[in-house]
């Protein structure tokens, strides 16, 4: 990353990349659409083709499924990998979220899973609240902390996660002065943070 771009509250975009946070999430992805796609083929081979199975159906649809998922996290890549982008001059905030269905259609359509590959954008000037939220995930020796950095206001709410605390604390330090500079007033130093009207 290049350092006179990176720490420019005053003029220009200011960009936090989590990097494991998106290799995680793109070989999620990835693996999730692979097994996923294999599993319809597998579903489809055994009842339309009970007797007649050809082998090389088989490996068509695998090579298929393997294409098809590629693309799928060449995109989440290109989202994921883009980082957390806070522009200043243009009041506005880009990211990737890892969101909450607020619907029975977006649990069916499995909106959550397919956002992952979608950058959105709200103006910084619309954010009202940050709050910071740490999960546990994972069991015994798997067991890590997910840190997150909830956004709301008009827009409604996002979250954006990290792997790890530091590129959290970094995210929300820099969202604070921005939000500050736009709203004219400074928040308190709680990890809670309410910004008045």
């Amino acid at each position: 990353m290049n350092r006179r771009h990176r720490r420019s509250v005053y003029g220009k975009t200011y960009t936090v990349v989590d990097i494991w946070h998106a290799i995680r999430t793109t070989f999620g992805c990835w693996l999730a659409m692979l097994i996923s796609l294999c599993l319809i083929g597998t579903l489809l081979v055994l009842l339309l083709l009970s007797d007649f199975r050809p082998a090389l159906w088989v490996a068509i649809w695998f090579c298929g499924s393997v294409i098809a998922a590629s693309a799928f996290g060449w995109r989440v890549w290109q989202a994921q990998s883009a980082g957390i982008r806070i522009d200043p001059v243009s009041g506005a905030l880009s990211f990737s979220a890892d969101d909450l269905e607020n619907s029975l259609h977006d649990i069916l359509s499995l909106r959550r899973f397919f956002d992952h590959a979608h950058r959105i954008q709200v103006a910084i000037d619309d954010i009202q609240r940050l709050d910071n939220d740490t999960q546990r995930v994972g069991q015994g020796r798997n067991r890590r902390r997910r840190y997150g950095l909830n956004l709301s206001g008009d827009f409604g709410s996002y979250q954006l996660m990290f792997s790890h605390k530091q590129k959290r604390d970094e995210c929300r330090a820099l969202l604070v002065q921005v939000i500050r500079r736009a709203k004219g007033r400074a928040p308190s130093f709680d990890p809670n943070i309410a910004f008045p009207e």
